[in-house]
């Protein structure tokens, strides 16, 4: 039998053996995981939870562990230095032959006695050092490394603040996005019942063909704002779960709703708004911090010019032979004081305490220029809300107005005398009052939060935390004269 019979042989016989090996039975398809249940938030909540889960505010909040030890760090410098130093060392002399007088030498040394010859040296010690004074260098570095930590602490209120804000931000949004997704659909079911109505007017011949077409396409021209609706109610929702640290397509359920806090909050003039901000606004108590930062390190660089008194001691065991190192009769020790003064470094010092000045001065600037822009956003902010309220005041009108139109307009259809038109122009009206409605209370409630913003306070915060912000008491009754 030839190698190639051979080998056809076996994959005949591999055909047929598999063939009789029953085919395991298909795997089915791992089911689906169930949807997860949508979270309830309220703005306080959601404020809560991005507080919470923010990468952001993790990352921000981790920088306060690292100063911390940066603070220890820095007080390392003022507490004992403690060194073991351990060394085994061997030693080639080339003796006398490397003497500078070696053709002086007499002759009758031994040969011997110019050989090379080899040592070993073994040894360890303990070195302590202790600083006793740096003329104010480790207390003003410890000084701008605490001052350095509460600026940290600051940037983290920013960041938190900004994250905050956020998340009412987004939280109105989806709250909007959702109230015009639900006008349209409104407006959708009214339109379909309204196609219904005119169908069976037409079939009792008291319709056109025309009032079914309008019908048709007024239903149909709804299509595709529905599905601009549904889209931006999607992305106010990926929006609003990504601040709060969540998947993007995370189901969520509000339980606010746009509408104006009760009683309403008085927003108190700008100049009161400003006061309140120099007291809570993590970004303006930064500036001062940065600066004392600044200073203690002008402290500590005048400090390199002055003397620097340290004490010094050690003990150790040095031998040739590394068996005497557990002899205590073998120990060694020095102790003293050292001073270290720096009389000239090239005009280094005052240079580094010059450029620590002009930042001094470049912070005073830019903080002047923060507290610019600021009294400018704190006003647009607080116009912002005066309009929010008076824009709610006129929508509320129009959407009682255009809700009467319609359902005279609707009464007039029932009775043959209005036109399909004229109930599409009214549901129109309709539509657009609440939309303007809600985008009225999403302004005057945006424009709360960013005035809260920009004083320093959540945006769930009361406004009565401002010692200014209490509405003005009402003027004293007149006596009777």
């Amino acid at each position: 039998m030839t190698a190639r019979t051979q080998t056809a042989l076996l994959i005949a016989l591999a055909l047929s053996s598999s063939a009789l090996v029953p085919a395991p039975a298909r795997a089915q398809a791992p089911a689906a995981p169930p949807a997860p249940e949508a979270l309830s938030l309220s703005l306080t909540e959601a404020v809560d939870l991005a507080l919470d889960r923010n990468p952001t505010v993790g990352r921000a909040r981790e920088t306060i562990n690292e100063f911390n030890l940066q603070v220890r760090q820095v007080r390392a410098d003022a507490l004992p230095q403690l060194d073991l130093d351990v060394w085994a060392q061997k030693f080639r002399d080339p003796g006398l032959r490397n003497s500078p007088a070696f053709g002086d030498l007499p002759d009758f040394l031994p040969p011997e006695a110019l050989e090379p010859y080899s040592f070993a040296d073994y040894a360890y010690s303990f070195r302590l050092e202790q600083p006793i004074y740096t003329f104010g260098r480790v207390g003003g570095a410890l000084e701008a490394a605490r001052e350095q930590l509460n600026a940290v602490k600051e940037d983290v209120r920013s960041v938190e603040s900004v994250v905050a804000r956020d998340a009412a931000i987004a939280y109105y949004d989806l709250l909007l996005a959702r109230e015009r997704l639900a006008v349209f659909e409104s407006e959708k079911a009214s339109r379909e019942r309204q196609l219904a109505q005119v169908k069976d007017r037409l079939a009792l011949e008291d319709a056109t063909r025309l009032d079914v077409l309008n019908s048709e396409v007024a239903l149909a021209n709804l299509r595709p704002q529905i599905l601009g609706a549904q889209n931006g109610v999607a992305v106010s929702l990926a929006r609003l779960n990504e601040v709060l640290g969540r998947p993007i397509d995370t189901p969520l359920e509000l339980r606010d709703s746009l509408k104006l806090p009760d009683p309403l909050p008085f927003v108190p003039d700008y100049t009161v708004l400003l006061d309140q901000a120099s007291r809570t606004r993590p970004e303006l108590l930064r500036f001062d911090y940065g600066r004392r930062v600044l200073e203690a390190g002008q402290r500590v660089t005048r400090a390199d010019t002055l003397p620097e008194i340290s004490a010094t001691g050690t003990i150790g065991i040095s031998s040739f032979d590394v068996n005497n190192l557990t002899d205590p009769t073998f120990r060694n020790w020095s102790v003293g004081v050292f001073v270290r003064w720096k009389l000239f470094d090239g005009f280094r010092t005052s240079s580094a305490v010059g450029r620590l000045q002009s930042q001094v001065r470049q912070s005073e600037l830019e903080e002047a220029a923060f507290r610019n822009a600021l009294a400018r956003e704190v006003e647009r902010s607080s116009g912002e809300w005066r309009r929010g309220l008076e824009a709610i005041e006129v929508a509320e009108l129009a959407s009682e107005q255009a809700l009467e139109a319609q359902s005279l307009a609707e009464d007039s259809f029932q009775w043959g005398a209005a036109s399909v038109l004229q109930i599409l122009e009214a549901e129109r009206s309709v539509r657009q009052a609440e939309l303007s409605r809600a985008e009225s209370y999403y302004v005057a409630l945006t424009a709360l939060a960013d005035v809260k913003f920009l004083v320093g306070l959540r945006p769930d915060a009361p406004l009565d935390l401002i010692p200014a912000a209490a509405a003005p008491p009402a003027p004293a009754p007149m006596e009777e004269q």
